[in-house]
This record gives C-alpha cells, sequence and structure tokens, in this order.
C-alpha cells in the first residue's frame, strides 16, 4: 500500500470495439502524468491478457440495460478492498491525462447542464433525469450535474454508504457522479471546461488540446483523428503493459 497515494479504479466493460485501445491509451497517460498516485485496479470479468502491473477483481456486468448499474457494483467491489487508498480517482478507459497532474489534489469537477436541459428520449438523458428526480424527493436540489468525463475524486466510505442507501438497480438507473456528489454533498467543485476537452464527433481535431489537462471522448470520435494523436503522444508502452 502506498501511503499519502491515490489510487485509481478503471471499470472496464466488454464493449470496446478497438481491441482495448482506449484502455491503454488511458494507462500510458496514466503513467506518463499522474503524480502520486498508487496501485491501479481494472475491474472487469474481461480483463485484457496484457495488462501488467495493475491490481485486477473480477466483477461482471449484471445489468443489461443498466451501465451506470454495473459500473457501480465495480467500484464498490474496489470499495471494499482494505487497502484501496481511503480516496480514489474513478477513471474511464475513454478519459486521458494531457498533462502532469497531481492525483490526490485533483478537485471534484462538475457539468452546468440541469434538469431541463435533458430529454427522455435518449437512455443516458434519462438516467440523468431520474437521479435529479430522485435526489429532489430526497430534497437534494441541484443546480449542475457531476458526470462531466474526467477522473473524479471518490470518498471510499462515503460512496459506500451512499450506494447501500440507493437501489440503484432500478431501470433506467442513476449517473453515478451525479448521485454520489448528490447524497454526499460535494461543495466545492470545478467546472469541467476549465479542466477537460470534449471531443465527440468525427470532425478532426488537427492537434491535442495544449490548454487542458484532460480529454474525455466517445465512439464517434474514434473515427476522426484522434487515435492517430494519441499515438503519436503517447507511443511507448507503459509499465501497464506486458506486451
Amino acid at each position: 500500500m502506498f501511503n499519502n497515494r491515490t489510487d485509481i479504479v478503471i471499470p472496464l466493460g466488454r464493449g470496446s470495439r478497438y481491441g482495448n485501445f482506449e484502455l491503454r491509451m488511458a494507462l500510458r497517460s496514466i503513467a506518463r502524468y499522474a503524480m502520486n498516485i498508487g496501485n491501479v485496479y481494472i475491474v472487469s470479468d474481461a480483463l485484457p491478457a496484457w495488462l501488467n502491473n495493475v491490481k485486477t477483481l473480477n466483477v461482471p456486468d449484471r445489468h443489461l440495460h443498466n451501465k451506470d448499474a454495473n459500473i457501480i457494483d465495480k467500484l464498490l467491489a474496489a470499495a471494499q478492498l482494505p487497502e484501496l487508498s481511503g480516496k480514489f480517482l474513478f477513471w474511464s478507459d475513454d478519459q486521458l491525462a494531457l498533462q502532469r497532474f497531481d492525483a490526490a489534489a485533483l478537485p471534484v469537477s462538475c457539468n452546468p447542464r440541469q434538469y431541463s436541459d435533458f430529454s427522455s428520449d435518449r437512455i443516458w438523458h434519462r438516467r440523468m433525469r431520474n437521479t435529479f428526480e430522485y435526489l429532489h424527493k430526497l430534497d437534494i436540489k441541484l443546480q449542475c450535474n457531476f458526470d462531466s468525463h474526467i477522473p473524479m475524486p471518490i470518498q471510499k466510505e462515503l460512496f459506500i454508504r451512499a450506494m447501500q442507501q440507493t437501489d440503484y438497480t432500478v431501470e433506467p438507473g442513476f449517473c453515478i457522479n451525479t448521485l454520489y456528489c448528490g447524497l454526499t454533498g460535494q461543495k466545492s467543485f470545478i467546472e469541467q471546461k476549465q479542466l477537460k476537452y470534449t471531443a465527440e464527433t468525427t470532425e478532426k481535431l488537427g492537434k491535442l488540446p495544449e490548454d487542458k489537462l484532460f480529454i474525455g471522448y466517445n465512439d464517434n470520435a474514434m473515427q476522426s483523428d484522434l487515435p492517430i494523436l494519441l499515438q503519436e503522444r503517447f507511443q511507448q508502452k507503459c509499465k501497464y503493459e506486458k506486451f
């Protein structure tokens, strides 16, 4: 165990169309730019054979139509490990660091969109509306959401208590970061645009942004020049890869 260091937990699903290219790039960015990190945990029942120097947990996706419930299952499994750092970073494979950052000091980030900014015609939007409605019933009225697609610092004991008081498996489900931050009363946070560049279209970037700590992307961006730019930035295998 690393004293005074922050562990990173990456829940991994089965849905990568690109041979876990996303995970390789995320791990290379962590190895290159993260300071004050302890162990990296990968939580999945579909673990790549090339993983190296990481801790692994075998947790399946039990919820067919509730992606965030699967993520919560995996984070809970990690949070219940005594050796996991008291505060950890919840990191997704489609998030990358672009500059040096202190894992122990990374702030909670938010997205300014509120309940009225989400519709009911997309499953993720329905989850977000459901999350706002659930918190509102508990007299928790948020002026933003926290699913900003940036590594999220989580206090493991608070996370365990928050998820144990919520039936997060009921569809359409909840958006995990907004649920956690709402239930635990996060008061100090920073807007995502100050930290992250969002790549969610097929439009070419030309180059990686120089003024952001992170980039978050989706499958649309994988059809742009983003994969080439990432391969250029992170050419060398890192300590988290066997081959």
